[in-house]
């Protein structure tokens, strides 16, 4: 391991630890509002992998959210397996089928055309929970009830041990992303996005990263399915569409691709902070739409880029 990744996967271990803190220290109304930011930290954190590391533009990794969250929930309701041996179940399937899926549609597609085969994956996905009311509650979705109501440890509520489920599963994203990112791995994935025939004639197999990254980032958009859906009490196919997948990536491109700072800012700011002020979900969508613009016209690398112009944060970003 490199000087770097051992700097940052320690900075990583600190932040779970600061954030262990802060689960059972933020008052009662704040607690979903943590686990918000840890939930979709881990969604956006896993997509820049296939965005900012290989330039890829995925248009339903929520899809892969809503597939963890699913089967986790009928694993656990209608099989009767415990919660944790469901969702480890639900993680790896997901890895499989993203590996299955995305095994032809990295080697034949780029482009456009990968975002229009992964947005087809993704409404496939939705349709098969529309038209199996029985099993995944169809267009209604499914209601869980898991933990809420029971007595827990030490008084604390049932939301606030699953804030310590979504800081583990964020360590583990932010991890996975500094492992790569500072590894052999990195550097072959950067030669991938830069020149990607370059990268074939040294040997590379551009299909078998761009599958493995897919399986990866698909997987851990799961883990952090299989621990929402239980946290809220719901899952439904509105949450796994194409519009929330593009709703991610816009907190992405306006916080900052290939940027832990980047991914993390843009959920701070279009997630978190419009549930913090309680706007309304028109003046939420026209937060988006106008930080895109903006984003777009002033600075296209986003918060991170915007930050990096102020003298004090130049050369901490650069």
């Amino acid at each position: 391991m490199t000087r770097t990744a051992l700097l940052h996967s320690l900075a990583a271990v600190a932040a779970g630890a600061v954030l262990v803190v802060m689960a059972f220290t933020v008052p009662d109304s704040r607690v979903l509002l943590l686990n918000t930011f840890l939930a979709y930290g881990v969604l956006v954190l896993s997509l820049d992998l296939m965005v900012g590391d290989l330039n890829l533009l995925p248009a339903g990794h929520a899809a892969f959210f809503g597939a963890g969250a699913y089967c986790a929930v009928v694993l656990n309701q209608h099989v009767g397996w415990p919660l944790p041996l469901a969702g480890a179940v639900a993680v790896l399937g997901a890895a499989v089928a993203a590996a299955l899926v995305g095994l032809p549609m990295v080697g034949r597609t780029a482009g456009m055309s990968f975002a229009i085969a992964t947005f087809a994956v993704g409404e496939l996905m939705v349709q098969i929970v529309h038209k199996s009311p029985e099993l995944l509650g169809g267009t209604q979705g499914l209601t869980v009830s898991w933990g809420v109501g029971e007595e827990m440890p030490f008084g604390f509520s049932i939301y606030r041990y699953f804030s310590l489920w979504l800081v583990a599963a964020f360590v583990v994203a932010l991890l996975v992303v500094v492992w790569i990112r500072n590894s052999h791995l990195g550097l072959r994935l950067t030669a991938i996005r830069d020149d990607e025939s370059g990268a074939r004639g040294l040997g590379l197999n551009p299909t078998f990263y761009k599958t493995l990254v897919f399986a990866v980032a698909s997987a851990l958009a799961a883990f952090a399915g299989v621990l929402w859906a239980p946290m809220v009490g719901f899952i439904g196919p509105e949450s796994m569409g194409v519009s929330q997948s593009i709703f991610l990536l816009s907190l992405l491109i306006v916080g900052g691709t290939r940027s832990l700072w980047g991914a993390l800012s843009g959920v701070a700011f279009l997630m978190v902070l419009p549930m913090y002020l309680d706007l309304a979900p028109a003046v939420r969508i026209a937060l988006v739409g106008g930080a895109l613009a903006v984003i777009a016209l002033v600075e296209p690398k986003g918060i991170v880029g915007l930050v990096s112009r102020v003298p004090l944060f130049r050369r901490r970003t650069a």
